[in-house]
């Protein structure tokens, strides 16, 4: 309940564009401190907090909803005071600047390059204002990983407010990186992103994967490509491919028991980064660090993923299923439930994935073992979490496959002593 006034009739929805006024002083004369800023326009930032795009309306009912400035301008206000603590400034200025692109979105390729711009003219605009050295290979990686991740937001089709995601999502890639301090040349960034966009675009036309599915799979493959080299792309593209063939295993009779996958297997944004993000951690570790042990588990990690899907898809079409924690029989499809038709696709999953990385000569034949067995424990360990935390409300499936997937650094820790 609450007052309601006519709706603003401006050429743009007000997103964004008075946090951006808030944030031109200090933009435009660096010798404006971010506090100054803070203390004149925060009051009128707090102001149209309480504009719901059909109504202004004072209360604080669905601030979470999809017309609701709440949360997106608090988080915004946010940003700026985090610059108090060493969050650098362009690391905040961008991902409220980019808020611009919320209002021009429209599908894939064209959000990319729109998120993508803006954030290239803020920063571009923000280092040569401060008169600061500008690294341009940086420049643009930032640029480019800002804006896929902002497309990735746009491409999520959920009920809530996309700005306040999308705020978030930005600055914490962006400051990641920053933290890191890792980029790419120019020439390989855009050979990894056009790469990894074809064939997420392909995965989509086929029904691998929606359009989540290709934004966050374009982000994962163009980090992993940039900062390893393709193989180790092709490592984790043979999980997908492999994967969505195990999918449409007998999909007729999983269909007749109501345990087929949903969309017809189509990989969305969540299932991509709790299958992937592990990986992809492991190989920016690798990256930087140099220690096998992250080569290691890139490798396990996968194998984890495409054995638990091969051993899900293939065995919940085994009339015999017992849980694991118990061996109790369950229903074909039950989370934890295993069966031996399922056991040896698991093994299988992970031998394939592990061979293919030998062949490919990212995996020394001496750690090829390795690889397997902590594979192969990992879907067990996803497995164990889905009879024990699924099961009880705890985990969803997607946040079991992400820690099973995660859990092969410990078990390969173990096995490399």
């Amino acid at each position: 309940m609450g007052y309601q006034f006519k709706r603003f009739e401006g050429i743009f929805y007000p997103t964004g564009i008075l946090v951006l006024i808030a944030m031109l002083p200090s933009f435009l004369l660096p010798f404006v401190e971010s506090w100054i800023v803070l203390g004149i326009f925060a009051p009128i930032l707090m102001l149209y907090t309480i504009y719901e795009g059909e109504k202004i309306k004072i209360g604080v009912s669905r601030l979470n909803s999809p017309s609701s400035y709440f949360n997106s301008y608090i988080l915004s206000v946010v940003l700026i005071l985090s610059t108090f603590i060493g969050v650098p400034d362009y690391v905040a200025g961008v991902a409220i600047f980019m808020l611009l692109g919320h209002e021009f979105r429209r599908k894939s390729i064209f959000n990319i390059g729109i998120f993508t711009l803006l954030a290239l003219i803020y920063l571009s605009f923000f280092f040569i204002v401060r008169n600061m050295s500008i690294n341009e290979e940086f420049l643009f990686f930032l640029s480019l990983v800002g804006g896929i991740t902002a497309a990735l937001v746009e491409s999520i089709e959920v009920e809530s407010d996309k700005r306040t995601t999308l705020l978030l999502a930005t600055s914490t890639v962006l400051l990641i990186f920053n933290i890191y301090g890792l980029y790419a040349p120019l020439n390989q960034l855009v050979y990894a992103f056009v790469f990894s966009f074809i064939l997420g675009l392909a995965a989509m036309r086929t029904g691998v994967a929606d359009e989540s599915g290709l934004m966050s799979a374009t982000l994962v493959g163009t980090l992993i490509i940039v900062f390893t080299d393709i193989r180790f792309f092709l490592i984790l593209a043979s999980f997908y491919i492999i994967g969505s063939f195990a999918t449409r295993f007998r999909y007729s009779l999983k269909l007749d028991l109501g345990i087929e996958e949903p969309a017809g297997g189509a990989r969305g944004y969540v299932n991509v980064f709790s299958n992937s993000l592990p990986a992809l951690f492991f190989a920016l570790n690798y990256h930087v660090i140099g220690s096998d042990i992250f080569l290691v588990s890139f490798v396990a990690s996968i194998a984890t993923a495409l054995g638990d899907t091969m051993a899900s898809e293939i065995g919940k079409t085994s009339g015999r299923v017992y849980l694991i924690t118990n061996f109790n029989p369950v229903s074909p499809g039950e989370s934890g439930g295993v069966s031996v038709l399922g056991e040896l696709s698991a093994l299988a999953g992970s031998v394939i994935v592990t061979m293919i990385a030998f062949f490919l000569s990212v995996l020394p034949a001496t750690y090829v073992p390795v690889a397997i067995i902590a594979g192969f424990i990992g879907v067990h360990v996803d497995s164990f979490l889905g009879a024990t935390l699924e099961r009880m409300g705890y985990l969803t499936n997607f946040g079991v496959n992400f820690l099973a997937t995660l859990s092969t650094i410990v078990v390969c820790y173990f096995l490399l002593l």
